[in-house]
């Protein structure tokens, strides 16, 4: 226990620094994911249960918690909500729907989901603002835009300053022939064991996505060939997931 406990101590001062980043500089924002692994058979309830939920939330009109969802093809499902400091995480964000519901409704609601998934857990990313690529400013959410492909780019700590450098060329490149491709950049925190550096692209569908991603190519490739070569001489292994973002699942109080 006592060493589990500076273990946590430790990747909470290692998260500090880029929080406070986030509030002083504006280039990193920091996102607790909440992740749901849901069994292949059970996605309909489950989908049904996360439906009540929103829709409890938005009756009772709480306000302090709100969380933008994703369904992606491995049948799991992730919960986004902003942090600005580690503070945020002790914050009960179903508090006023307990004492407005009831306690024992809102534990029944949450128990609904047990029977849905064996996996689930909670962790931190971080945004970087600076190596991601949206020149009209960057956001989560992209109008007309709810399809997402993501790249999972996992590296060693020997490897990290190198991929940052190649990824920092290939904003270069983007930025070099005006490419309509845009993508948002994340580095994993508290919670995951490894660093991964995940690129998230924005589409109407997997067929635009697809065909912006031919069109980018044709338009870049001399510039963008070698420098994934580059990047992919830092990574030890990739992963892809894709994936819808869902309104429907999501809630999000007006400020």
């Amino acid at each position: 226990m006592k060493q589990f406990k500076l273990s946590v101590l430790t990747a909470i001062m290692i998260c500090m620094p880029l929080l406070l980043s986030s509030q002083e500089t504006k280039n990193y924002q920091a996102y607790w994911i909440h992740e749901d692994r849901v069994k292949p058979g059970m996605t309909d309830e489950y989908e049904q249960i996360s439906k009540d939920l929103v829709a409890a939330c938005k009756e009772h009109k709480v306000t302090e918690t709100k969380w933008l969802a994703m369904s992606l093809n491995d049948n799991s499902y992730l919960y986004v909500t902003p942090v600005d400091k580690m503070a945020d995480l002790d914050i009960d964000g179903f508090a006023s729907l307990s004492e407005k519901m009831g306690k024992d409704k809102v534990s029944a609601l949450f128990e609904r989901y047990n029977a849905t998934y064996d996996e689930h857990g909670d962790y931190i990313v971080f945004l970087n603002k600076e190596l991601s690529y949206m020149p009209g400013g960057v956001s989560q959410t992209v109008e007309g835009q709810n399809y997402r492909t993501l790249y999972y780019n996992y590296v060693t700590p020997e490897n990290d300053k190198g991929f940052v450098e190649s990824l920092k060329k290939i904003k270069g490149a983007f930025e070099k022939h005006n490419s309509k491709m845009h993508y948002r950049v994340y580095k994993t925190g508290f919670g995951v064991m490894g660093t991964y550096y995940m690129i998230a692209i924005a589409a109407e569908n997997e067929a635009g996505g697809a065909q912006l991603g031919d069109e980018n190519w044709e338009i870049m490739k001399d510039d963008f060939g070698p420098l994934l070569k580059e990047l992919s001489k830092h990574t030890w292994k990739t992963d892809q997931k894709r994936g819808w973002m869902r309104a429907d699942l999501a809630y999000w109080p007006a400020d």
